[in-house]
Protein backbone atom coordinates (compact mmCIF):
# COMPACT_ATOMS: atom_id res chain seq x y z
CA UNK A 1 0.00 0.00 0.00
CA UNK A 2 2.79 2.00 0.77
CA UNK A 3 4.37 1.74 -2.40
CA UNK A 4 1.04 2.41 -4.14
CA UNK A 5 0.92 5.59 -2.85
CA UNK A 6 4.49 6.34 -2.95
CA UNK A 7 4.55 6.48 -6.71
CA UNK A 8 1.68 9.06 -7.72
CA UNK A 9 3.31 11.28 -4.52
CA UNK A 10 6.97 10.92 -5.97
CA UNK A 11 5.51 12.28 -9.73
CA UNK A 12 3.24 15.16 -7.90
CA UNK A 13 6.50 16.64 -6.18
CA UNK A 14 8.75 15.61 -9.45
CA UNK A 15 5.78 17.99 -11.51
CA UNK A 16 5.99 20.22 -8.75
CA UNK A 17 9.73 20.76 -8.77
CA UNK A 18 9.84 21.14 -12.51
CA UNK A 19 6.83 23.62 -12.78
CA UNK A 20 8.66 25.66 -10.01
CA UNK A 21 11.97 25.51 -11.72
CA UNK A 22 10.87 26.65 -15.04
CA UNK A 23 9.52 30.06 -13.24
CA UNK A 24 12.55 30.95 -11.89
CA UNK A 25 14.11 30.39 -15.27
CA UNK A 26 12.16 32.17 -16.93
CA UNK A 27 12.10 35.02 -14.34
CA UNK A 28 16.18 34.97 -14.29
CA UNK A 29 15.88 35.79 -18.36
CA UNK A 30 13.16 38.46 -18.16
CA UNK A 31 15.19 40.34 -15.42
CA UNK A 32 18.25 39.47 -17.56
CA UNK A 33 16.40 40.79 -20.48
CA UNK A 34 15.46 43.86 -18.37
CA UNK A 35 18.68 44.84 -17.13
CA UNK A 36 20.20 43.94 -20.89
CA UNK A 37 17.99 46.55 -22.26
CA UNK A 38 18.63 48.77 -19.26
CA UNK A 39 22.14 48.99 -19.88
CA UNK A 40 21.63 48.98 -23.77
CA UNK A 41 19.63 52.16 -23.87
CA UNK A 42 21.78 53.78 -21.66
CA UNK A 43 25.13 52.92 -23.60
CA UNK A 44 23.38 54.07 -26.87
CA UNK A 45 21.80 57.46 -25.37
CA UNK A 46 25.47 58.33 -24.32
CA UNK A 47 26.97 57.11 -27.80
CA UNK A 48 24.08 59.24 -29.74
CA UNK A 49 25.80 62.60 -27.18
CA UNK A 50 28.89 61.82 -28.66
CA UNK A 51 27.53 61.54 -32.36
CA UNK A 52 25.82 64.78 -31.71
CA UNK A 53 29.25 66.66 -30.84
CA UNK A 54 31.36 65.08 -33.27
CA UNK A 55 28.63 66.29 -35.92
CA UNK A 56 28.66 69.70 -34.41
CA UNK A 57 32.47 69.79 -35.51
CA UNK A 58 32.21 68.17 -38.34
CA UNK A 59 29.80 70.62 -40.20
CA UNK A 60 32.05 73.33 -39.44
CA UNK A 61 35.36 72.29 -40.96
CA UNK A 62 35.17 72.86 -44.82
CA UNK A 63 33.87 70.25 -47.25
CA UNK A 64 30.72 68.76 -48.29
CA UNK A 65 28.20 69.85 -45.33
CA UNK A 66 25.63 68.03 -46.63
CA UNK A 67 27.43 64.66 -46.82
CA UNK A 68 28.84 65.24 -43.66
CA UNK A 69 24.84 65.90 -42.59
CA UNK A 70 23.50 62.90 -43.99
CA UNK A 71 25.99 60.31 -42.67
CA UNK A 72 25.71 61.29 -39.19
CA UNK A 73 21.67 61.48 -39.56
CA UNK A 74 22.09 58.10 -40.55
CA UNK A 75 23.99 56.58 -37.79
CA UNK A 76 22.01 58.48 -35.14
CA UNK A 77 18.71 57.21 -36.74
CA UNK A 78 19.84 53.86 -37.06
CA UNK A 79 20.57 54.09 -32.84
CA UNK A 80 17.26 55.74 -32.18
CA UNK A 81 15.50 52.64 -34.07
CA UNK A 82 17.55 50.15 -32.04
CA UNK A 83 15.96 51.75 -29.12
CA UNK A 84 12.81 51.58 -30.70
CA UNK A 85 13.04 47.97 -30.50
CA UNK A 86 14.50 47.33 -27.23
CA UNK A 87 11.09 49.58 -26.38
CA UNK A 88 8.81 46.92 -28.04
CA UNK A 89 9.70 44.25 -26.71
CA UNK A 90 10.22 44.91 -23.49
CA UNK A 91 9.34 42.37 -21.07
CA UNK A 92 6.55 44.45 -19.38
CA UNK A 93 4.04 46.78 -20.60
CA UNK A 94 4.50 49.38 -18.40
CA UNK A 95 8.62 49.16 -18.89
CA UNK A 96 7.93 49.06 -22.74
CA UNK A 97 5.51 52.61 -22.23
CA UNK A 98 8.40 54.51 -20.55
CA UNK A 99 11.04 53.13 -22.86
CA UNK A 100 9.09 54.51 -25.64
CA UNK A 101 8.60 57.89 -24.24
CA UNK A 102 12.36 58.05 -23.02
CA UNK A 103 13.09 57.35 -26.88
CA UNK A 104 10.79 59.84 -28.31
CA UNK A 105 12.05 62.42 -25.84
CA UNK A 106 15.68 61.47 -26.99
CA UNK A 107 14.42 61.89 -30.82
CA UNK A 108 13.37 65.01 -29.89
CA UNK A 109 16.36 66.45 -28.41
CA UNK A 110 18.31 64.87 -31.82
CA UNK A 111 15.95 67.14 -33.93
CA UNK A 112 16.84 70.24 -31.61
CA UNK A 113 20.72 69.24 -31.88
CA UNK A 114 20.49 68.39 -35.99
CA UNK A 115 19.02 71.52 -36.71
CA UNK A 116 20.78 74.09 -34.15
CA UNK A 117 24.24 72.22 -36.13
CA UNK A 118 23.05 73.31 -39.41
CA UNK A 119 22.13 76.98 -38.03
CA UNK A 120 25.58 77.20 -37.25
CA UNK A 121 27.12 75.72 -39.72
CA UNK A 122 25.32 77.86 -42.04
CA UNK A 123 22.09 77.87 -43.85
CA UNK A 124 22.11 78.47 -47.43
CA UNK A 125 18.28 78.85 -49.69
CA UNK A 126 18.71 75.03 -50.44
CA UNK A 127 19.08 73.89 -46.74
CA UNK A 128 16.69 76.47 -45.24
CA UNK A 129 13.78 74.15 -45.88
CA UNK A 130 15.30 70.92 -44.19
CA UNK A 131 16.36 73.54 -41.29
CA UNK A 132 12.49 74.40 -40.97
CA UNK A 133 11.36 70.83 -41.08
CA UNK A 134 13.95 70.29 -38.66
CA UNK A 135 12.66 72.53 -36.05
CA UNK A 136 8.90 72.59 -36.97
CA UNK A 137 9.31 68.41 -36.14
CA UNK A 138 11.24 68.90 -32.96
CA UNK A 139 9.03 70.93 -31.29
CA UNK A 140 5.87 69.37 -32.26
CA UNK A 141 7.39 65.84 -30.77
CA UNK A 142 8.17 67.72 -27.27
CA UNK A 143 4.89 69.29 -27.46
CA UNK A 144 3.36 65.72 -27.67
CA UNK A 145 5.41 63.79 -24.95
CA UNK A 146 5.41 66.48 -22.63
CA UNK A 147 2.27 65.46 -21.04
CA UNK A 148 3.78 62.06 -20.83
CA UNK A 149 6.99 62.37 -18.84
CA UNK A 150 7.33 62.03 -15.15
CA UNK A 151 6.35 64.71 -12.38
CA UNK A 152 9.77 66.22 -12.35
CA UNK A 153 10.33 66.45 -15.73
CA UNK A 154 7.40 67.74 -16.69
CA UNK A 155 7.97 70.38 -14.24
CA UNK A 156 11.65 70.77 -15.56
CA UNK A 157 9.93 71.11 -19.52
CA UNK A 158 7.49 74.19 -18.01
CA UNK A 159 10.11 75.85 -16.30
CA UNK A 160 12.21 75.41 -19.92
CA UNK A 161 9.28 76.38 -21.96
CA UNK A 162 8.80 79.27 -19.81
CA UNK A 163 12.07 80.61 -19.92
CA UNK A 164 13.97 83.64 -21.11
CA UNK A 165 16.57 81.29 -22.97
CA UNK A 166 13.40 79.28 -24.91
CA UNK A 167 12.07 82.65 -25.97
CA UNK A 168 15.29 83.71 -27.37
CA UNK A 169 16.75 79.95 -28.89
CA UNK A 170 13.05 80.15 -30.19
CA UNK A 171 12.88 83.49 -31.66
CA UNK A 172 16.27 82.40 -33.91
CA UNK A 173 15.29 79.55 -34.81
CA UNK A 174 11.91 81.38 -36.62
CA UNK A 175 14.28 84.34 -38.01
CA UNK A 176 16.25 81.43 -39.69
CA UNK A 177 13.92 79.61 -40.94
CA UNK A 178 11.87 82.63 -42.69
CA UNK A 179 15.39 84.15 -43.68
CA UNK A 180 14.85 87.16 -41.59
CA UNK A 181 17.29 89.02 -39.16
CA UNK A 182 17.65 87.22 -36.03
CA UNK A 183 16.85 89.39 -33.24
CA UNK A 184 19.43 88.81 -30.94
CA UNK A 185 23.18 88.71 -31.41
CA UNK A 186 25.36 85.64 -32.34
CA UNK A 187 26.79 85.27 -28.45
CA UNK A 188 22.95 86.11 -26.96
CA UNK A 189 22.22 82.70 -29.47
CA UNK A 190 24.59 80.67 -28.80
CA UNK A 191 24.25 80.87 -24.48
CA UNK A 192 20.59 80.39 -25.18
CA UNK A 193 21.21 77.36 -27.43
CA UNK A 194 23.23 76.16 -25.03
CA UNK A 195 21.03 76.20 -21.65
CA UNK A 196 18.34 74.81 -24.24
CA UNK A 197 20.30 71.57 -25.45
CA UNK A 198 21.79 70.59 -21.35
CA UNK A 199 18.43 71.06 -20.45
CA UNK A 200 16.53 68.52 -22.69
CA UNK A 201 19.66 66.82 -22.53
CA UNK A 202 18.78 66.13 -19.24
CA UNK A 203 15.89 65.58 -19.42
CA UNK A 204 16.15 62.70 -21.76
CA UNK A 205 18.37 61.06 -19.53
CA UNK A 206 16.35 61.49 -16.27
CA UNK A 207 13.69 60.16 -18.51
CA UNK A 208 15.84 57.24 -19.89
CA UNK A 209 17.21 56.57 -16.15
CA UNK A 210 13.69 56.22 -14.89
CA UNK A 211 12.15 53.60 -17.52
CA UNK A 212 15.84 51.99 -16.88
CA UNK A 213 14.83 51.33 -13.02
CA UNK A 214 11.71 50.66 -13.52
CA UNK A 215 12.56 47.46 -15.68
CA UNK A 216 15.55 46.68 -13.39
CA UNK A 217 12.84 46.15 -10.92
CA UNK A 218 10.48 45.27 -12.73
CA UNK A 219 12.98 42.23 -13.15
CA UNK A 220 13.89 41.43 -9.79
CA UNK A 221 9.94 41.69 -8.95
CA UNK A 222 9.06 38.65 -11.07
CA UNK A 223 11.91 36.32 -9.97
CA UNK A 224 10.97 37.28 -6.62
CA UNK A 225 7.59 36.54 -7.55
CA UNK A 226 9.01 33.02 -9.40
CA UNK A 227 10.43 32.11 -6.54
CA UNK A 228 7.60 32.26 -3.75
CA UNK A 229 5.50 30.53 -6.69
CA UNK A 230 8.48 27.78 -6.51
CA UNK A 231 8.78 27.36 -3.65
CA UNK A 232 4.87 26.92 -2.37
CA UNK A 233 4.38 24.54 -5.19
CA UNK A 234 7.35 22.38 -3.66
CA UNK A 235 5.90 23.01 -0.33
CA UNK A 236 1.80 21.69 -1.54
CA UNK A 237 3.49 19.11 -3.18
CA UNK A 238 5.28 17.63 -0.31
CA UNK A 239 2.61 18.19 2.39
CA UNK A 240 0.66 16.41 0.05
CA UNK A 241 3.32 13.69 -0.54
CA UNK A 242 3.75 13.40 3.30
CA UNK A 243 -0.25 12.89 3.76
CA UNK A 244 -0.93 10.09 1.35
CA UNK A 245 1.76 8.65 3.02
CA UNK A 246 0.63 8.84 6.97
CA UNK A 247 -3.19 7.67 5.53
CA UNK A 248 -1.52 4.61 3.45
CA UNK A 249 0.31 3.62 6.74
CA UNK A 250 -3.35 3.50 8.54
CA UNK A 251 -5.36 2.24 5.75
CA UNK A 252 -6.26 -1.81 6.83
CA UNK A 253 -4.77 -3.99 4.39
CA UNK A 254 -7.28 -7.54 3.71
CA UNK A 255 -5.81 -10.60 3.85
CA UNK A 256 -7.50 -13.05 0.95
CA UNK A 257 -6.35 -16.99 1.53
CA UNK A 258 -7.38 -19.11 -1.67
CA UNK A 259 -7.66 -22.56 -0.83
CA UNK A 260 -5.35 -24.71 -2.97
CA UNK A 261 -7.41 -27.95 -2.70
CA UNK A 262 -10.73 -29.23 -1.18
CA UNK A 263 -10.01 -31.74 1.89
CA UNK A 264 -12.03 -33.71 3.15
CA UNK A 265 -13.60 -33.68 6.89
CA UNK A 266 -13.37 -36.76 9.00
CA UNK A 267 -17.35 -36.77 9.56
CA UNK A 268 -16.94 -36.93 5.46
CA UNK A 269 -14.49 -39.66 5.94
CA UNK A 270 -16.34 -41.47 8.03
CA UNK A 271 -19.61 -41.68 6.01
CA UNK A 272 -17.65 -42.66 3.02
CA UNK A 273 -16.27 -46.14 5.00
CA UNK A 274 -19.21 -47.05 6.18
CA UNK A 275 -21.24 -46.96 2.83
CA UNK A 276 -18.29 -48.87 1.12
CA UNK A 277 -18.67 -51.36 3.89
CA UNK A 278 -22.40 -51.66 3.20
CA UNK A 279 -22.16 -52.17 -0.39
CA UNK A 280 -19.24 -54.77 0.13
CA UNK A 281 -21.58 -56.81 2.47
CA UNK A 282 -24.56 -56.70 -0.14
CA UNK A 283 -21.92 -57.67 -2.87
CA UNK A 284 -20.55 -60.62 -0.89
CA UNK A 285 -24.05 -62.12 0.42
CA UNK A 286 -25.54 -61.26 -3.49
CA UNK A 287 -22.70 -63.75 -5.13
CA UNK A 288 -23.87 -66.30 -2.85
CA UNK A 289 -27.66 -66.71 -4.15
CA UNK A 290 -28.14 -66.14 -7.83
CA UNK A 291 -29.77 -62.62 -7.63
CA UNK A 292 -27.44 -59.59 -8.90
CA UNK A 293 -26.70 -56.64 -6.36
CA UNK A 294 -27.68 -53.38 -7.24
CA UNK A 295 -25.35 -51.28 -6.36
CA UNK A 296 -26.29 -48.31 -7.79
CA UNK A 297 -27.67 -46.48 -4.80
Amino acid sequence: MLSIAFVPCAALLLVALFIGGFLVQQAIRDRDDAENGAMTMAETSRGIATLQRERSIALQAPGSRSATYLAYADRIDTSLSSLREIARTAPDAEIGYQQTIAVEVLTAVEGMDRSDSLAVAGIDDEGRRSYAAAVGAYRSRLDAVAGKLTESNRQAYRNLVASEDWSRFGAVETALSAATPPPVGQEAWRVAAGVVGRTLGQLAARQIEYSAQLAIDGGRRVLGGALASATAISLLAGVVMAIAMQLARRLPIPVIRCPSRVEATPEAWSRLVSDYAEKSTLLAHTSRGSGRADLSR
